[in-house]
């Protein structure tokens, strides 16, 4: 009898009328800002990921080393035929992390590149503070993840080999022109749609998977415009995923 109330009333909502849900909408939410949401992050599976390791709970058959995935949701894309995005925001920031071998984890961050100075380069290339900790210089986009008619908002922290890619595709975002009365003009970043897919890399260190960045062109849709200028003023108003971690395994 329980089941069969549950089912009627799960019938009963996906019948309700969209202008109903319309004239609803955002009700409860009222009190959220942007500090209270957790922007998705886009990782590249590396090797090592549990989601590539059998013996791991998370392992996902699909999933290989290359692939990208949402930290949150746990959606994977296929890293050689990428995915496409609208710049919304930037922000580089320095995080401080405790080392693996005194228990690791995130210790806070800076946005002052002063913190660099308080610091000597180790023979891994870390930069470490005299507590022992090290700071992580991390790029962090916010971007419009695009597919179809959904815009998800989402970031994507580049460090370490990353940063020169960071570099370039602000170089990129920068170096556009467009006329406006005779005047050429810097567009704003989500004026653009780009292509991110994923390839090879390595050094004497080891090897890895790492980002191609692609501009594709201008953006046409005005809602895909306006909801990326949307995120920008959030993003841009808050300090809301600054702290998240970025040195994970995947």
């Amino acid at each position: 009898m329980e089941k069969e109330t549950i089912e009627t009333e799960t019938k009963s909502l996906a019948t309700i009328d969209a202008k109903v849900l319309a004239e609803d909408a955002g009700a409860g939410l009222e009190n959220v800002t942007a500090d209270d949401l957790l922007i998705p992050s886009l990782k590249l599976v590396q090797k090592g990921s549990p989601f590539v390791d059998p013996t791991e709970s998370s392992y996902t058959e699909e999933v290989k080393i290359g692939d990208i995935i949402n930290n949150v949701t746990n959606e994977f894309y296929d890293g050689s035929a990428g995915i496409t995005v609208v710049p919304a925001a930037y922000r580089r920031v320095f995080l401080e992390y405790i080392p693996r071998e005194a228990g690791g984890g995130l210790a806070g961050f800076h946005e002052d590149p002063a913190i660099l100075s308080q610091t000597h380069r180790d023979e891994m290339g870390k930069d470490v503070l005299p507590s022992g900790n090290y700071i992580q210089t991390t790029a962090n986009h916010y971007v419009l993840l695009v597919e179809g008619e959904k815009f998800t908002p989402v970031m994507i922290a580049m460090y370490s080999s990353q940063l020169k890619k960071s570099r370039r595709w602000n170089s990129i975002m920068a170096g556009q022109r467009i006329m406006n009365g005779g005047k050429a003009i810097v567009p704003a970043s989500y004026s653009n749609k780009y292509h991110l897919s994923t390839v090879p890399e390595k050094n004497s260190k080891g090897s890895w998977f790492g980002w191609k960045i692609d501009l594709v062109g201008q953006v046409e849709d005005i809602n895909l415009y306006n909801t990326a200028k949307e995120f920008a003023k959030s993003t841009v108003a808050s300090e809301m995923a600054s702290a998240q971690p970025t040195e994970e395994s995947f």
